[in-house]
């Protein structure tokens, strides 16, 4: 709470970065590096247009961009396909990864980015993107990948909002809205909140997808997040 506090603060890129990397030092967290993933296949330049917020050297940066590593990268193409935050180490197993994927990961160590936990993420319009938290070597439990979860879909979610300037975002939810995303903070399915709250699957998700428009927030773990900071939920 106190880090969502301090990015609700911040007014650029830069103050992000400040709010959140001397907390995450302690856990072996050295770089962020958030973009959306394009579908079709970019020229380097345009691709850099997808970056939302990172912190790496303008080295590893053009050598990425450069050789078109976006389209072998093994942790972009696990992105699209996951829906919960995964380590590095859960993706490549030894002998599993093809040359070209072997490549950019060990390019990726020698700067720095040995090692990761990355959080996939999903605009309203269903557009696929993520925020990874990288260093050397990550010292992180079970209890903190979920803390890190929550951290990098509000910090996404902030940089978004400080690119957009200010919006009318401070409208109230309904009952129903609340009520629904308070069971989503509790870990319940959509399934588990229909049959909680008498209403069908197709109605939980209408609730939750009107809460996160009225909260400015790009998935229901920033609504959340932000539900709770509001005090909106408990």
């Amino acid at each position: 709470m106190e880090i969502l506090k301090s990015l609700d603060r911040a007014h650029s890129r830069e103050d992000i970065l400040q709010a959140i990397m001397p907390r995450l030092n302690a856990l072996g967290i050295e770089y962020v590096i958030s973009a959306m993933i394009p579908l079709k296949r970019l020229p380097a330049r345009t691709q850099k247009n997808y970056l939302i917020l990172e912190n790496t050297s303008d080295e590893w940066n053009r050598l990425y961009f450069s050789k078109g590593y976006m389209y072998t990268d093994p942790i972009v193409q696990t992105t699209l396909t996951s829906t919960t935050g995964f380590r590095w180490s859960e993706i490549e197993p030894a002998g599993a990864l093809d040359p070209r994927s072997r490549q950019v990961m060990n390019e990726a160590s020698e700067f720095g980015l040995g090692d990761g936990f990355t959080v996939p993420l999903a605009t309203l319009e269903e557009e696929r993107g993520g925020l990874t938290f990288a260093g050397r070597q990550l010292e992180i439990s079970p209890g903190q990948r979920g803390m890190l979860t929550l951290l990098a879909s509000y910090v996404v979610g902030q940089t978004l909002l400080i690119d957009n300037g200010p919006s009318e975002r401070r409208m109230g939810l309904t009952p129903r809205e609340r009520e629904s995303l308070q069971w989503v903070a509790e870990g319940k399915t959509d399934w588990e909140i229909g049959e909680l709250m008498g209403i069908s699957r197709h109605g939980v998700d209408f609730h939750l997808r009107s809460a996160r428009m009225k909260l400015g927030c790009i998935s229901r773990t920033q609504a959340v997040a932000e539900g709770f900071r509001r005090g909106l939920i408990v």
